[in-house]
């Protein structure tokens, strides 16, 4: 039988081919998520700057606890701003038997300048105290040891020219200090990526304004201690949270995972790569079960003369299925084979790709073992092996002469069970649509992918029907074209079953690009839409790191011409306990309504003082929260947040989806102070104003920018995109399988016609004639995939965009739509009509005896 099955691939080398094809498209791309999957599961990291610790104690997550006893389970995630840890722990740590040294590392953004006029250089200073955690040592000068010296890394002293002796001014949040130069000190192991200032332990609590508090506690080991014993000693000495349901705890970190300590990019990032590996390889793996089952399908139906032949000389059913199953196997391994390199070669690219966008930090690892590849062949080589045997197994079982009857004419119907497995898709991809429709957020767009899918199973299902129907509409039409309009519409009506998977292959392609790829065009544009009418400022002021004080803000509001002027802190929190998170923004009240007009729909910004908050629609909505009701949450920090809500606004897409008091809001982030300024002038003064604004900044805040609102508009423009850049290279790699499966079924229906056109042209048909065939056939095909595919498109799309934006109306750019319908186009006709007049190349009396 394995002969027999290598000679059938052989004599049908186009079905051989398009079924080759499709599985090694599977196989690459399931391979690269796997390895992506992998490397953000196993991702912590490196260790740069506490590489000379031997534990860390750090709080970067928010826990959520639930259940008792044996029960209990515990969710944390990854907190999105630097949390703090009691330094009172310090002493109760460094008593522990085994430790060495124990040391508080306090960090706080500023911004290093030289002098009046010179560039600004971020920096981020600690204590000297925890030089100890570091690969720091010192290669001139000596320690502070006092209050107003410092040391400096030697990258940066090379960088900005710094001395020993010379005088250098920092400002952060909590104000602007002068320091002496007394030592620079150079990293002996892994290069920290982040430029770096030592001082004096009580500067470093001073300039980060939060004394008492740590970001960091580091250990140090004596020597030969062990650090599992170690790490459970420290774990033991800290506040117990058994007993606590929610909230941000300080954990004990050893080994790779203090990589996770350094920097909230990293959980980050580790999220962000395992969930894009995780929904780009489930929904590759429906399409490879959609694509591979049409096509092994099409290939089985194709040989139905073949096989019927093969039981007439004694072949047992289970024979002619194991013939199937093997000619699956057989290209499905060399599609194995051959599949992985291209995925794993992928991973480089779309590893540089994640690291420039800055969705990972350049510290991401991509990690390479053989159990990607395996899982990737695997599950394909099922995927064929099972649509194989469905496919053969009707075939297989029924008499050879019903099964020759059935090679030439088709039998009427499409079965019991399809029926029904279509009816329940259908009836089920309506439900997915109708919950879609009322959801919000993400869990509107993560409900409405399946729509598609449910749908175009569907589709798979009941094409048939729908082929005969559509022909039944528009019969009469069809036959207005005398001769070739009544054999096309005989051709469908005779072969919707063998035309089943060119109309799924098609409706696929339609319903997938016209639905996911015009997300994120909608929500950058709803995004646009809102900033464009709520940005009432004249200029923007983005100030370089740290960020702007509170005294330079107020600087900037006497300027002459300034009408007002309102700083902005962005930041994140978690507004449910399944770890949701919401934007937020922290702004000054006063003036605010001059600057931004957030479309409030209920309540009034000007009671936004205090422990209050305004929430925009769509997140009320999810909440079921009112005006007047309490806020319950958590800030970036892990900071739990019970705020009164005075307003609800509706233009959350294009600022923030909520809005506290900037001084409420700013002890919970990293730099709290304001990262951007808008400004609103007179328009006789704008110009004074913004050079006014450029002076002012190039001497508090060089690096700083002033930009107009329509260039401000522009660059958040470039952001968003840049943003949506994920999602449309996901999806655009899936329309390229789709499109690969769609001209693979196309050329397999088309050569498989060889002997029907030949028969048409020995008696009497012209090649003419039967190119016009073809063509009636494919614009009612393409029609009804348009018709199909679109209604797909649309009660996919509508609930992603309602739930996403609010509002049901999804943009599509100019040209959009006509991509996709000329592109389905051109690609039905390209697949079919090529192939059709190569055919026709050949007599009819030798096209009868071939068999591709």
């Amino acid at each position: 039988m394995v002969r027999v099955a290598l000679r059938m691939l052989r004599q049908r080398p186009a079905a051989a081919v398009a079924t080759y094809l499709a599985l090694w498209f599977a196989v690459a791309m399931v391979t690269a998520c796997g390895v992506m999957l992998e490397s953000g599961i196993r991702y912590h990291g490196t260790v740069q700057r506490y590489a000379g610790s031997t534990v860390l104690v750090a709080t970067t997550d928010l826990s959520v606890s639930s259940g008792s006893g044996e029960d209990r389970s515990v969710e944390r995630y990854p907190l999105p701003e630097r949390a703090r840890v009691d330094t009172s722990l310090v002493n109760r740590i460094a008593q522990l038997p085994g430790v060495r040294l124990a040391a508080a590392d306090v960090a706080a953004p500023g911004q290093l300048a030289i002098g009046a006029g010179s560039p600004g250089y971020a920096v981020s200073t600690h204590p000297w105290s925890a030089a100890a955690l570091t690969p720091f040592t010192l290669q001139a000068g000596g320690a502070p040891t006092t209050n107003g010296e410092a040391v400096v890394d030697a990258q940066l002293a090379a960088t900005a020219k710094v001395r020993l002796g010379q005088q250098i001014r920092i400002a952060a949040a909590s104000g602007t200090r002068t320091f002496r130069v007394s030592g620079i000190a150079a990293a002996t192991g892994p290069a920290v990526d982040q430029s770096t200032v030592f001082v004096d332990d009580s500067e470093a609590e001073a300039l980060a304004g939060h004394p008492g508090w740590a970001e960091v506690i580091g250990v140090v080991a004596e020597p030969g201690v062990d650090r599992t014993a170690l790490t459970n000693a420290v774990a033991a000495a800290l506040p117990p949270t058994a007993d606590r349901a929610v909230g941000a705890y300080p954990r004990v970190y050893a080994g790779p995972e203090r990589g996770v300590v350094e920097s909230p990019d990293v959980p980050d990032g580790r999220e962000f790569v395992i969930a894009v590996s995780s929904v780009f390889g489930g929904a590759t793996l429906l399409i490879a079960i959609l694509v591979i089952a049409g096509t092994v399908g099409l290939s089985v139906k194709q040989r139905h003369r073949d096989i019927a032949l093969l039981r007439a000389i004694a072949a047992t059913p289970r024979q002619v299925r194991r013939l199937v199953i093997r000619e699956a196997v057989v290209l499905g391994l060399l599609a194995s084979i051959t599949g992985v390199w291209p995925g794993l070669a992928a991973i480089g690219w779309l590893r540089g790709q994640f690291v420039t966008r800055g969705m990972v930090p350049d510290t991401f690892v991509v990690h390479l073992s053989w159990l990607p590849p395996l899982v990737a062949a695997s599950a394909t080589l099922l995927i064929a092996v099972v649509a194989a045997w469905v496919a053969s197994w009707r075939v297989s079982r029924i008499r050879p002469t019903e099964a020759l009857g059935e090679s030439s004419v088709e039998r009427p119907g499409i079965g019991v069970i399809r029926a029904l497995l279509g009816a329940v898709t259908l009836a089920g991809g309506v439900v997915l649509s109708t919950v879609a429709m009322n959801a919000r957020g993400d869990t509107a767009a993560g409900t409405a992918i399946g729509v598609v899918f449910t749908f175009v199973v569907a589709v798979a299902r009941l094409s048939p029907v729908l082929i005969r129907l559509c022909v039944a509409t528009f019969g009469a039409a069809l036959r207005g074209f005398g001769v070739t309009g009544r054999l096309a519409a005989a051709h469908l009506t005779s072969s919707a079953r063998r035309l089943s998977p060119v109309v799924s292959a098609l409706v696929l392609a339609v319903a997938l690009g016209g639905s996911l790829w015009f997300l994120p065009t909608s929500q950058e544009h709803a995004a646009a839409a809102q900033r464009r009418a709520g940005l009432l400022a004249d200029l923007v002021v983005t100030p370089a790191a740290p960020g702007l004080q509170a005294g330079q803000l107020a600087a900037i509001g006497r300027t002459g011409g300034v009408l007002a002027a309102t700083g902005v802190t962005h930041s994140t929190m978690f507004v449910s306990r399944d770890g949701a998170t919401a934007t937020v923004q922290g702004v000054d009240p006063i003036g605010l309504a001059r600057t931004i007009d957030l479309a409030v729909t209920s309540g009034t910004l000007a009671d936004l003082r205090g422990r209050t908050i305004a929430v925009d629609t769509l997140t009320a909505q999810a909440l079921h929260a009112r005006v007047g009701d309490e806020f319950h949450g958590w800030f970036g920090d892990g900071a739990p947040a019970v705020l009164r809500i005075v307003a609800i606004y509706r233009r959350g897409l294009g600022f923030a989806e909520l809005t506290v008091p900037r001084d409420v809001l700013s002890p919970h982030t990293t730099t709290s102070v304001a990262d951007t300024v808008f400004v609103t002038t007179t328009a006789a003064a704008r110009r004074h104003v913004e050079a006014a604004l450029r002076a002012e900044l190039g001497r508090f805040a060089p690096g700083s920018s002033v930009l107009a609102r329509d260039e401000y508009q522009a660059e958040l423009d470039k952001d968003l995109a840049a943003n949506g850049w994920t999602s449309q290279i996901i999806v655009g790699v899936m329309l390229v399988y789709v499109v690969i499966a769609a001209v693979n079924t196309l050329v397999m229906a088309a050569l498989a016609r060889r002997r029907e056109l030949a028969i048409l042209r020995l008696t009497g048909v012209t090649r003419i004639q039967v190119l016009r065939m073809v063509r009636l056939e494919q614009a009612l095909l393409v029609g009804l995939a348009m018709v199909v595919g679109g209604a797909i498109a649309v009660a996919t799309l509508v609930p992603m965009v309602k739930g996403t934006t609010g509002t049901a109306t999804p943009y599509i750019p100019p040209g959009g739509w006509a991509a996709v319908v000329g592109g389905t186009v051109l690609l039905a006709g390209a697949a079919t009509m090529l192939p059709v007049r190569r055919v026709l190349r050949m007599r009819p009396v030798e096209a009868i005896g071939i068999r591709e």
